[in-house]
């Protein structure tokens, strides 16, 4: 007997639904409020993707107008996807009161992947006091150390004393409450998302001169100079570094965050392995979304109709042209197959087999590529490395097939096994100097490796071997 086992909503996520709806119906905000906050985690999301758009965006105000940065922590538990979603819809003064208590990754994502006219309004909502480090992390690439660093750090100039950081620490630590009290139009600062662990000194231009440990001072006279303090051992990133490249450097130092420092000297935050692992597991889905045909990012069902057809189109029509472009070689010899139907059957085992070798070839690229092990030049080299993995696996699997050939179709036409072996040989050699260079001729033209690599391979091996099959049967068997 098969069970089939089917996910089942716990009671507290109906509870949480119904009480959701009830709370949109009244506009009970305080109620919702207090609901949430006694809810799991697991629960608050599931039900919240139950929602209508329109009754999502009702749920955010109403929790927002009972507490701004309660209801901006609760955006970790939702995908990128959804938080853009979201803040393509919520109100204006909503989506600013949330920006400032979302850390620096979330606000980069909003700033670089929202309508113009919402990120401009988001850039002047940035918090001052890292405005300039978070204009900086936008020019960086999504999987890379700038572009994934955090910017919420304590720099103070190298000068400094412990004196000087205890008050900067005091002023952090303040309260909304006090501060607004205190100075009703000084600014906010959520120090929450604040790395506390290192402290950064600048000079007189803003130039990063070295990092300490705070508590290396923790115990130290107030007039101690922080200068003497400095780490050395505490390694640098440039902001272009790649996840792999920027793993290797935390996994050799003893430091789990390090800081990101451009070629101008100017610290544009810091990263550690929270950062970058969080990235690489990202990097991961969306790669492997890409190469099953899901583009734009996570897809749920809970998405518009229209939005996922979009998506899954971007993929499909174009693979349509590259598939038809591959068979309509074997229209072009459809005399030799009317003559040797056998063809019809051997001619996607060899292209599938040579496919199959050219995917390995593109997975070792890509993650060479990844790594920094390779760059978009070292094309003779990597053509120099798969030659002889691809000769001499296509002899070996092209003998098998001749072979195999010969046992189920070799009374037919006694040329065709040794025929099929060689056209094996030959489509699998290009299969695998095409899959091994193909990501680096897309890197070089600044296109997406693991998008693209799949399909386009696809398309050259499937024609590669059709037109080897079929070419020599017509010039040996005919």
């Amino acid at each position: 007997m098969t069970l089939i086992s089917i996910p089942l909503q716990s009671n507290d996520t109906e509870q949480l639904s119904e009480l959701l709806r009830f709370c949109i119906e009244t506009q009970s905000a305080e109620l919702l409020y207090e609901r949430i906050k006694s809810s799991s985690p697991e629960a608050i999301a599931l039900a919240f993707r139950q929602l209508s758009n329109n009754d999502c965006i009702t749920v955010w105000v109403l929790l927002s107008s009972q507490s701004p940065k309660f209801t901006a922590n609760l955006l970790d538990l939702f995908t990128d996807n959804e938080l853009l979603v979201l803040f393509r819809h919520l109100p204006l003064e909503i989506t600013i009161e949330l920006f400032k208590y979302l850390p620096s990754v979330d606000r980069r994502l909003l700033m670089s992947q929202l309508p113009r006219h919402l990120q401009s309004q988001l850039k002047l909502a940035l918090p001052q006091k890292w405005r300039n480090e978070e204009r900086a992390a936008l020019i960086y690439p999504e999987y890379s150390a700038g572009g994934i660093c955090k910017n919420e750090i304590i720099k103070l100039h190298e000068q400094a004393t412990v004196a000087d950081l205890n008050a900067a620490l005091q002023e952090m630590e303040l309260s909304t409450e006090e501060r607004h009290s205190q100075a009703p139009n000084s600014e906010e600062l959520n120090s929450e998302h604040l790395e506390w662990r290192y402290i950064y000194l600048r000079d007189d231009k803003k130039t990063f001169v070295g990092a300490l440990r705070l508590r290396d001072v923790f115990l130290q006279s107030p007039d101690t100079p922080l200068k003497q303090h400095i780490d050395p051992s505490i390694p640098v990133a440039q902001p272009e570094l790649e996840l792999f490249a920027l793993k290797s450097i935390l996994d050799t130092t003893q430091h789990p965050v390090i800081p990101v420092v451009n070629e101008y000297g100017f610290q544009i935050g810091t990263v550690g392995f929270k950062q970058v692992n969080e990235a690489l597991y990202e990097q991961s889905n969306h790669q492997l979304l890409e190469q099953s045909g899901v583009f734009g990012g996570d897809e749920f069902r809970t998405m518009s109709t229209i939005t996922r057809n979009l998506r899954r189109l971007a993929f499909l029509l174009p693979s349509v042209v590259l598939s038809y472009a591959a068979v309509s070689i074997i229209a072009a010899f459809e005399p030799i197959i009317e003559q040797i139907a056998v063809l019809a059957a051997i001619l996607p085992l060899v292209a599938n087999l040579s496919g199959a070798a050219g995917n390995q070839a593109v997975a070792v690229s890509i993650r060479e590529l990844s790594v920094g092990h390779l760059s978009a030049k070292d094309v003779f080299y990597v053509v120099s490395k798969e030659i002889p993995i691809g000769l001499i696996n296509g002899i070996l699997i092209g003998i098998l097939l001749a072979v195999l050939t010969l046992l189920t179709h070799g009374s037919e036409h006694i040329g065709l096994p040794l025929l099929i072996g060689a056209a094996y040989a030959f489509s699998s050699t290009l299969a695998v100097i095409i899959g091994g260079t193909l990501p680096l001729f897309l890197r070089r033209l600044s296109l997406d490796p693991a998008m693209l690599s799949s399909p386009v391979l696809t398309t050259l091996t499937d024609a590669i071997s059709f037109f080897s099959v079929l070419y020599l049967a017509q010039l040996f068997l005919l």
